[in-house]
């Protein structure tokens, strides 16, 4: 069991890390619709997912079996999810979107108790807090929100935002309940198949020139991310506590900070990496989700600091005993 929760917390790890890499092939993209970029990056990274499960030797767990209803439920989830998002970034900007859709970890934090019967830990709480406060310092502009036109399409914007959290949520959470009955090949490959059948009225939006200069971002950003990093994620949701998931799923968010410095040479302020650090404090917090191991090291840590109290007591009570001395033996 140990080794199971290890091996998902490095795939979800490694599966958000490809995710923030997202902005590094956006960037190399154009002249192409956001629709149509989405279907293209389905429809590589299922062929990715087809490859993995082919060369695994998968293909008995592609069989639909029970709950049908909450496998089309992930698709539609997902869609609508990513529909909000970009409609956010439209209405408002990319920072305000990646901060309203990190509302996702409270989402599953007040809903997993009632869906999942899970319980919520002091450190799941605690590493909320740490977590969403270094969002905030990541992705809030330094003049704050006062540049924006407080219109009724801002306000669209907003609402779309924290939809799209909602939904996300409801993704985290529905995975969680597929494992059950699928595999985590079968749940990245039929919600892929489906969301890329959904998406396929967008694949002749561009002509071929348009696609042929764009194939290779388009080719990587769907093999590593919606492919490579759909199956980690998938693995990393449906083996550990739904609010362990999303709250580590935050790390896509520090590494396309980190993808931004180091390749595209962004400029980002302090606040911005004081933020990343304490994304990655929550997310050791997180990972230490079993409750007893926390109190061990706490207690253990209180008890080293009692310990180093008591000796410089003594210390300081032999240097005054040995002080007395010296002054009695001089008298």
């Amino acid at each position: 069991m140990f080794q199971v929760k290890k091996g998902a917390y490095i795939a979800l790890i490694v599966g958000s890390i490809l995710y923030g890499m997202t902005g590094l092939f956006l960037f190399q993209i154009h002249n192409m619709s956001i629709t149509s970029i989405i279907f293209y990056r389905l429809f590589f990274g299922l062929l990715a997912i087809s490859v993995f499960i082919v060369i695994s030797n998968s293909q008995s767990e592609l069989k639909i079996a029970k709950k049908k209803f909450l496998l089309l439920l992930q698709v539609i989830f997902g869609l609508i999810s990513l529909i909000f998002y970009f409609i956010c970034i439209e209405k408002t900007c990319f920072s305000i979107a990646v901060l309203l859709q990190s509302t996702a970890p409270i989402c599953v934090m007040l809903a997993s108790p009632y869906l999942l019967k899970e319980k919520v830990g002091k450190e799941s709480i605690l590493a909320l807090i740490i977590a969403i406060t270094g969002v905030y310092l990541v992705i809030h502009p330094d003049r704050g929100f006062a540049g924006f036109d407080l219109s009724g399409s801002y306000y669209v914007g907003i609402v779309s935002g924290l939809l799209s959290g909602l939904f996300s949520a409801f993704c985290i959470i529905n995975i969680r309940i597929l494992k059950r009955n699928y595999s985590e090949f079968s749940i990245a490959f039929w919600t892929t198949a489906l969301c890329c059948l959904l998406m396929s009225p967008y694949a002749f939006e561009p002509s071929l020139n348009i696609i042929t200069a764009n194939i290779f971002p388009l080719l990587a950003s769907g093999i590593l991310i919606v492919g490579i990093g759909g199956i980690l994620t998938t693995i990393g949701f449906a083996n550990l506590k739904s609010q362990t998931g999303s709250l580590l799923s935050l790390i896509q968010l520090v590494a396309g900070v980190f993808f931004d410095l180091a390749v595209l040479k962004v400029t980002l302020p302090a606040d911005a990496i004081e933020g990343c650090i304490l994304v990655l404090i929550a997310s050791v917090i997180i990972s230490l989700n079993d409750s007893s191991k926390l109190s061990i090291i706490v207690n253990a840590y209180v008890k080293i600091v009692g310990d180093y109290c008591k000796s410089l007591m003594k210390v300081r009570r032999w240097g005054m005993s040995l002080q007395m001395l010296t002054i009695r033996s001089k008298k």
